[in-house]
């Protein structure tokens, strides 16, 4: 599974000048290389910029470039102005206005987990989700239950799809009054003041000397704690990793709680996979459908063993 677009990212060189030029001066110094980042589904650019005095992750976006990937940099640069230091990177300066959108961070090095993922890979995340989940959101991070329904709660479009529905596991099919009802039971269940990264996996995670660290956050939350656990573990099993609820005794022993606790997130989920993957592509993200297809087939495996 390939945890990104199915091409590279814009070039450096692509970028309005003036963009590019305020961007060198928050690092300093002259360009003299750049190292892109080929990772993710955005049409942003993203990537290492080193100067003649120093270095800096760097992800930017035109004033006419992507409408969604810029609205998306731009949440970015107002979250990551909460983030405890902890489970961010460093921002170093930022840009939103007409010049474009562009945020300026300190390097992270470490190495992404998966491929397949390892046993210690997932211990070294499930610290980090761990400490994540003592942290309490910062005033202005969006709600949870507001942000993820109704698009997170698919179940009845899915019973009404005749392609949808037919596709499904037998037991699901089965249970479809079951899976209606979870999705009820979904804005109790996300409520909470925990910060949540909410896009977890494993281009948006970097290790080092059996630390995680997080990227990319535009999609924080305000949540219940382990919020993220459901969320990542389809595309650590889609990945080669261990089976999702394998891996889920794993993170109880990080102090993740009950998987019966989570079951309307599982159950979610998965129906946000099974719907987004049969949705047309978009142009400017290729390969986003797929990841999710690939994903599904995970998640909906998963939530058929343990209704």
């Amino acid at each position: 599974m390939r945890a990104g677009a199915d091409r590279l990212r814009p070039e450096w060189r692509s970028l309005p000048p003036r963009l590019r030029e305020r961007v060198r001066s928050a690092i300093g110094g002259d360009v003299v290389a750049d190292v892109p980042a080929h990772g993710g589904f955005s049409a942003c650019y993203a990537g290492t910029v080193q100067t003649t005095s120093g270095r800096a992750f760097v992800k930017a976006i035109g004033p006419d470039g992507h409408n969604d990937s810029r609205t998306f940099l731009r949440r970015e640069i107002g979250v990551l102005r909460t983030v405890p230091a902890a489970h961010a990177p460093a921002v170093l300066a930022s840009v939103d206005d007409e010049d474009g959108s562009a945020l300026v961070l300190e390097v992270i090095d470490g190495e992404h987990p998966g491929a397949p993922w390892s046993e210690a890979q997932l211990h070294a995340v499930a610290s980090e989700l761990s400490s994540l989940a003592h942290t309490t959101a910062a005033e202005g991070v969006p709600a949870a239950e507001q942000s993820m329904l109704p698009d997170f709660a698919r179940w009845a479009g899915i019973d009404r799809d005749h392609g949808l529905r037919s596709g499904l596991p037998t037991g699901l099919r089965e249970r479809m009054p079951a899976l209606q009802d979870l999705d009820t039971q979904l804005p109790h269940t996300l409520a909470g003041s925990t910060l949540v990264h909410g896009d977890l996996r494993a281009d948006n995670i970097l290790i080092d000397d059996g630390r995680a660290r997080l990227l990319d956050w535009p999609h924080a939350l305000r949540g219940a704690a382990w919020l993220d656990l459901p969320l990542l573990l389809p595309s650590v099993e889609a990945s080669g990793g261990p089976r999702c609820e394998d891996a889920w005794e794993l993170f109880r022993t990080h102090g993740a709680p009950p998987m019966a606790s989570l079951l309307p997130v599982i159950s979610a989920f998965a129906s946000f996979l099974w719907w987004g993957q049969a949705q047309p592509e978009i142009p400017e993200l290729p390969g986003l459908r797929a990841f999710q297809r690939a994903q599904s087939v995970a998640a909906l495996r998963w939530l058929d063993a343990v209704l």
